[in-house]
């Protein structure tokens, strides 16, 4: 397994990434995926600094993530600060750790840089990712906020 930045060569594997089966959140993680280079790579968003990390296994990606520096309303970017955009693995590589694999090598890349934390929003409902980050990041700060609605915000001091 290799853990590393996306190619710019991947769009299609991101297109048919298979993020499993079909609900609400799935549909949204998929649509999330599937834009990924695009995402990473709109020139407006340059200074936030966006990356998406890949996981391969026998030349496949079986495993994404991405991630960019917050940014507030006004256009103000904090270096330090990181928004966790989303995290997917293929249906038959979940519950092998890897989405964890995944998600601790990102933070620790990103706490050797100086970043003090990382945000990530999780619907309400998708018990999965509820669960996931509670029992990875019991210590992260988990809230509501009204302008998120119905979304979790966590937030991981690192």
């Amino acid at each position: 397994m290799i853990i590393g930045d996306a190619s710019n060569s991947g769009d299609e594997e991101f297109q048919s990434f298979d993020v499993g089966d079909a609900s609400l959140w799935l549909d949204e993680v998929y649509e999330f995926v599937s834009g990924l280079l695009d995402w990473r790579s709109d020139p407006e968003a340059e200074h936030q600094d966006r990356r998406v990390i890949v996981a391969v296994a026998d030349d496949r990606v079986v495993g994404v993530t991405a991630h960019e520096r917050l940014a507030g309303s006004a256009g103000r970017v904090w270096n330090d600060h990181r928004y966790l955009m989303v995290t997917a693995v293929r249906p038959e590589c979940q519950r092998t750790g890897l989405a964890w694999l995944i998600v601790e090598s990102v933070l620790a890349d990103l706490r050797s840089t100086g970043c003090e934390t990382v945000e990530w929003l999780v619907h309400p409902s998708n018990r999965p990712s509820i669960d996931f980050s509670r029992k990875l990041f019991p210590e992260a700060d988990e809230t509501q906020p009204p302008d998120d609605h119905p979304y979790v915000s966590s937030t991981k001091a690192l």
